[in-house]
């Protein structure tokens, strides 16, 4: 089956970040015509953005497009709706760029430039319609003569004199007439009756609601209205808008020509672009929810959509090969390269070089690396002009690969020289990661099956969570790989966050003394100035409650409320960020009166910083963007026949290491286990179980929402392996309060993880019951609402290979072939050893548990590419194991590893 790529495909071409640790967000439901990004907003200032790149690092080369930024020829055509993000037609102050579409382009001098399209110009409503805000007054009570009756908004205000003759119908008429003769941003009509005025915003939209109305009155005050205040309502913005982007006639939204009109997008060289989507604002302290955007009918038109790829004969020379020659210093380095490997070198002059004969016609490519630290680089091809690149890029840090020209069969010469640095640049380090010479072709193809053997895939990389769901299906599916999936659901991201100990910053403003008419009021915050004349029926309450409604009328840094005559301020910003807003408050006076207004302080004061913690309560466990990118996830994979597993491990990223909280693993100093992922150990307490109990059912319902039979992991869930320096990791109160009930003394305190446990077999006897019994109990919990889920459990000998922890680490029956469908087996230090003795006994563990071949499976890293990973690949797969699984899909794909892989050995070709 052949494929042919094309730009802008949601399934294929897009990818999705957030702001981070307070939001998440995911694309799913992807299909070439839309796609839907959705996920959690926990603080006012969350954002998520939808990109497409130039530059794909994800697929692996046989899938990988070769650079296409020319998108002038494309029109771009879509619905998009948005649940509890700014709206499109937004008037509020831009905190993050979420009003445009932004274009990282060349200009005419080749300059990056980042180029901002305002989409509300490219967009036309089509569901829901603008609603004008309103807000209804009743005017209550007995007229005075004299008395002054009054409606005051933003810095307009308008007020009557009641006459002896008057009515409410001629006091609330009166007013009317006057709003509706000078005030531009109301409308005011008295309905039949007399006894009420409405007034209507009239800016048509959501944001409308936020203008705040006071009521008042002066004299003998005989009059009362009904409310004394309020906020509009009832204001409603489209629910749909149609985009339509046509690439080649975008002009940007501040940038002008030299005649002063808008100033044309030069889109036929576009790096990457980014939609970006924020949270709604909310009028007080923000409350943690939801979001989506649903976008339909996305239609892409016009000439030059296809990709091109590197097909058949495409060859690639990496920076190890023999016939790269270098001059100056350089140093080899080991990662997700190509390869597996870079060259890096920072001394000006620095060189590499290839000789070489092209066997066909094909485009050469330079495989490089740009960050704030690379220089200035300079390539020469055959004699021909030098071309120059400047690698900085400010604030990220990517592979690139380099376009060099057409070249025809024959021989040829490239060198690359480093040259110095960009004067913004921290440094001027030139990675040399590989020549490429790349035979264009118009179509991917699926490679052959890989029968029994699987990609690993984990949620915490980009090459899941920043993809589309169905794109990683795609790819494990087109890279042959079609046994069982392993999808490690993550330790850093799935689950909801609380941050309990966040205080925002405040400052408050007291109005003192007697408000007079015409005093000058001005709060200023960080530069903003709030102004308000005082009015003839004011108090100082009403004053402050002015002050809230000017401040809450769309104020993106801070909102407001009064209450009596103190205005308390707070930031929008959470925690220490928000003491940095400075706070002034000043007012004139007059004969009229002598009123004052306090500030609190020269700054906002009180923010503090509290950590973003595992909420070990909320439910559903899995937040919105886990949920609906996994449920994505299985679907896509269960629509190519691929079954898959979900895993989690005892680790949680903002696991609260509290002993309120009471989940942490901890060593017998009391210190909680914090591993590198980073992570949080989670013990086998009661706390813990229930938490994890409904992770793993929020897992089994969104598996067989998918279609896919619910198939969960124990992925690692062990004592942790190593020890602190008091010793090992037995030591929480639940533990060790339960030992001591059951046996009458307290627990041996082991100080290595190689202590024999032979003298104390009740120690040996009861950690490995804590984590069978807590395996048991999830699955029951689970099987009690899916009766058909199956469970395996992952199991390292390598880390537990010591005295102590092969024993405390492996439970019984608990873990045997009656409760358990699979036992896999993994031992990444074995293989970085090279030590496939003890890899093969780690294989055959399972056989040793009675577990038959067809259910043992085998995990293998494959993330250095100097490591026998093949050979012990092929020994697992020689042992007939059920499912031979690669860790990961990310190194897999951008190391680049041959296809189809070799097959396995059979096992009588093993020779030790």
């Amino acid at each position: 089956m052949s494929e042919i790529l094309e730009k802008l495909r949601p399934d294929r071409d897009l990818q999705c970040y957030f702001y981070r640790p307070s939001a998440v967000a995911a694309l799913s439901a992807t299909r070439s015509t839309g796609f839907t990004v959705s996920g959690a907003w926990r603080q006012q200032f969350d954002w998520a953005v939808v990109e497409w790149n130039r530059d794909n690092v994800f697929e692996h080369p046989l899938l990988r497009c070769l650079p296409d930024g020319d998108l002038s020829g494309l029109t771009l055509s879509y619905p998009e709706t948005r649940t509890h993000c700014i709206l499109m037609d937004s008037g509020l102050y831009p905190t993050v760029d979420w009003p445009y579409l932004r274009i990282w382009a060349n200009d005419a001098s080749g300059a990056e430039q980042i180029y901002r399209v305002r989409l509300k110009d490219y967009a036309t409503p089509t569901a829901g319609s603008f609603t004008n805000a309103q807000a209804t007054f009743t005017l209550q009570g007995t007229l005075t003569p004299g008395d002054y009756v009054e409606l005051s908004w933003l810095d307009e205000h308008y007020y009557h004199v009641v006459r002896g003759s008057d009515t409410i119908a001629d006091v609330l008429n009166d007013l009317k007439l006057n709003i509706n003769t000078f005030s531009t941003t109301v409308a005011a009509d008295v309905p039949a009756g007399g006894t009420q005025i409405v007034l209507t915003n009239t800016k048509p939209g959501l944001e409308g609601n936020y203008l705040g109305i006071a009521a008042s009155v002066n004299g003998a005050q005989s009059e009362v209205w009904a409310p004394a205040s309020q906020t509009m309502s009832g204001g409603a913005s489209p629910t749909e808008w149609q985009v339509t982007l046509d690439f080649g006639a975008l002009t940007d939204a501040f940038l002008k020509d030299a005649n002063g009109q808008p100033l044309p997008i030069p889109t036929q060289n576009v790096r990457k672009m980014r939609w970006t989507y924020a949270a709604a604002l909310q009028p007080g302290v923000f409350q943690r929810g939801e979001f989506s955007v649903a976008v339909t009918a996305w239609t892409v038109s016009g000439t030059n959509r296809a990709y091109q790829v590197a097909g058949p004969r495409s060859r690639r020379f990496e920076d190890v090969d023999p016939k790269i020659a270098y001059t100056g210093t350089w140093a080899e380095e080991r990662g997700n390269y190509s390869g597996g490997t870079i060259h890096r070198t920072s001394g000006t002059g620095g060189q590499c070089r290839l000789d070489y004969w092209g066997h066909a016609q094909h485009r050469l490519y330079f495989g490089s690396r740009r960050t704030r630290g690379t220089g200035i680089i300079t390539v020469r091809v055959d004699g021909q002009p030098e071309q120059v690149f400047d690698l900085y890029v400010p604030g990220e840090d990517f592979l690139v690969r380099l376009g060099l020209g057409d070249f025809a069969v024959g021989s040829h010469s490239v060198t690359a020289t480093l040259t110095g640095a960009d004067p913004n640049a921290s440094g001027q380090d030139f990675y040399f990661d590989y020549f490429e010479l790349a035979v264009a072709a118009s179509t991917v193809n699926v490679q052959p099956a890989q029968g029994h053997e699987a990609l690993a895939t984990d949620w915490d990389t980009d090459h899941s969570l920043a993809l589309a769901p169905e794109r990683v299906a795609w790819n494990i599916q087109m890279l042959g790989f079609t046994g069982r999936a392993n999808h490690y659901a993550g330790a850093l991201l799935f689950y909801e966050l609380v941050n309990p100990h966040n205080v925002y910053a405040q400052g408050t403003v007291t109005f003192q003394g007697t408000p007079g008419l015409g005093q000058v009021v001005e709060i200023t915050i960080s530069g903003t100035v709030y102004s308000r004349v005082t009015l003839i029926t004011d108090t100082l309450e009403t004053v402050a409650k002015a002050f809230e409604y000017l401040m809450n009328n769309g104020s993106t840094g801070v909102w407001a409320q009064a209450s009596g005559a103190v205005l308390t301020v707070q930031a929008r910003a959470t925690g220490a960020a928000g003491n940095s807003l400075t706070l002034a408050a000043t007012t004139t006076t007059n004969a009229n009166g002598n009123m004052q207004a306090v500030a609190s302080g020269d700054h906002f004061s009180g923010g503090a910083d509290g950590a973003w913690l595992t909420e070990l309560g909320a439910m559903p466990r899995l937040n919105r963007a886990a949920r609906d990118w996994h449920r994505s996830y299985f679907a896509a994979l269960n629509g190519y026949g691929i079954d898959a597993t979900a895993a989690f491990s005892t680790e949680l990223g903002n696991g609260d290491p509290s002993f309120a909280a009471g989940i942490a693993q901890r060593y017998p100093n009391g210190d909680p286990v914090m591993v590198s992922t980073p992570a949080l150990q989670t013990n086998f307490s009661p706390a813990s179980l229930a938490f994890w109990k409904q992770v793993y059912r929020d897992m089994a319902q969104i598996m067989n929402d998918a279609g896919q039979g619910p198939y969960l992991q124990f992925g690692e869930v062990q004592w942790w392996y190593f020890p602190g320096p008091s010793g090992m990791t037995f030591y929480d109160e639940y533990t060790t309060t339960t030992f001591q009930a059951q046996y009458g003394r307290a627990m041996h305190v082991f100080t290595s993880n190689d202590e024999s446990p032979a003298p104390y077999p009740e120690e040996a006897a009861f950690l490995p019951s804590l984590i069978g019994d807590f395996t048991t109990q999830i699955s029951e919990f689970v099987k009690a609402e899916y009766a058909q889920a199956k469970f395996e459990a992952l199991y390292p000998p390598d880390v537990n290979d010591f005295g102590l922890t092969r024993v405390a680490n492996l439970p019984g029956s608990p873990w045997g072939p009656d409760q358990l469908e699979v036992l896999k087996t993994e031992n990444f230090t074995y293989t970085g050893a090279r030590n496939l003795n003890k890899a093969r006994a780690s294989i055959l563990l399972p056989l040793a548990r009675g577990f038959p071949r067809n259910r043992m499976a085998h995990l293998v890293g494959v993330g250095n590419s100097s490591e026998p990973w093949d050979w012990e690949r092929r020994l697992a797969r020689g042992e007939y194991c059920e499912t031979v699984v690669l860790f990961a899909f990310d190194q897999f794909s951008m190391i680049g590893y041959r296809l189809p892989l070799s097959p396995g050995s059979r096992r009588s070709e093993f020779m030790g």
